[in-house]
């Protein structure tokens, strides 16, 4: 029997994840999914790929295959063979910043946050302007929960490059998560004001009209989300939880339905539909929904089928 729901933050990019509290059966979410979402679905890659070209050109010849190498199998997620190719690299060029920066990049995507940041601090001791490194750094301090370090080091680095809107961003989702919700706001639309198509923004000030309850503005947000990126499943997952908490359950099923057509194995869709599903009396539709969640990796959702499912 179903007592009450809440919804929970994965992160503010936001991917949200509708929670049901079954009698004798809580599903909670650890850290690791957090993490997983850094990694995929934040724009770390991106990053990487685009600094590439400017290593390689700042290495010289003799660095140009290790380099390269790397890139391969960051590519292909084969982060330690990446890290080797760069240590071999740094062997050639110990002074190279840029080197010690995507070293330290790789490590913090290879769940390495101590040694990532010891790689990344060599790249600011090397150059202090390092915008990259020091963007990376502040993005482990925040994932270790540091955040007094996180917010420091992104104060440095925007009051070196004020129109880094990324900056702004993360800093906005540090202040978010400690419940800074004003400065949070201020930041996200900073970022916007330098950057309109910065989605994350936009994902951020959608959460934070959530945590206010606020759900037709969460929902303006990320509409705007999807103006920039149509194809943002997540920006649909969101919709479809305000719905759910505006008790429209019919369009939240929309919602979630749309979600799984751009991504057909997004185990957080299945998982709320099951819920909105559920709500509006078809049981056997929920089923199949936790079945499927549950195949795409939120294996506590079992529970769930055992209980009410039979």
């Amino acid at each position: 029997m179903i007592l009450d729901h809440f919804y929970t933050y994965i992160n503010k990019k936001s991917i949200l994840i509708f929670e049901k509290r079954y009698i004798g059966n809580i599903i909670q979410f650890s850290k690791n999914l957090l993490m997983y979402n850094f990694k995929m679905k934040f724009y770390n890659l991106l990053t990487i790929f685009a600094v590439f070209v400017l290593i390689i050109n700042s290495c010289g010849e003799s660095t140009d295959s290790y380099i390269k190498s790397a890139e391969i199998n960051i590519k292909a997620e084969k982060y330690n063979v990446a890290i080797e190719e760069l240590e071999k690299a740094i062997k050639i060029n110990g002074n190279s910043d840029e080197l010690w920066a995507l070293k330290g990049k790789v490590h913090f995507l290879n769940n390495e946050t101590e040694l990532a940041i010891n790689n990344l601090n060599k790249a600011i001791e090397l150059n202090p302007k390092n915008n990259v490194a020091m963007y990376f750094k502040a993005f482990a301090k925040y994932y270790q929960g540091d955040f007094k370090e996180a917010i420091s080091v992104l104060d440095k680095l925007i009051e070196m490059n004020s129109k880094n809107d990324s900056a702004y961003v993360l800093r906005g989702n540090i202040f978010s998560d400690s419940d800074s919700l004003v400065r949070a706001d201020s930041d996200f639309k900073k970022a916007i004001e330098l950057n309109p198509k910065n989605i994350e923004a936009y994902f951020g000030i959608g959460a934070l009209y959530v945590n206010a309850t606020i759900y037709d503005n969460a929902i303006e947000y990320y509409n705007k989300a999807l103006k920039i990126d149509p194809n943002s499943s997540e920006a649909y997952i969101n919709i479809g939880i305000c719905y759910s908490e505006l008790k429209n359950n019919i369009e939240a099923v929309k919602q979630y339905t749309k979600a799984i057509e751009l991504n057909p194995k997004s185990a957080l869709a299945y998982y709320n539909r099951a819920f909105a599903k559920l709500e509006l009396g078809d049981k056997v539709g929920a089923c199949s929904d936790w079945s499927k969640a549950g195949e795409y990796g939120i294996t506590q959702v079992y529970d769930l089928i055992q209980d009410n499912c039979n």
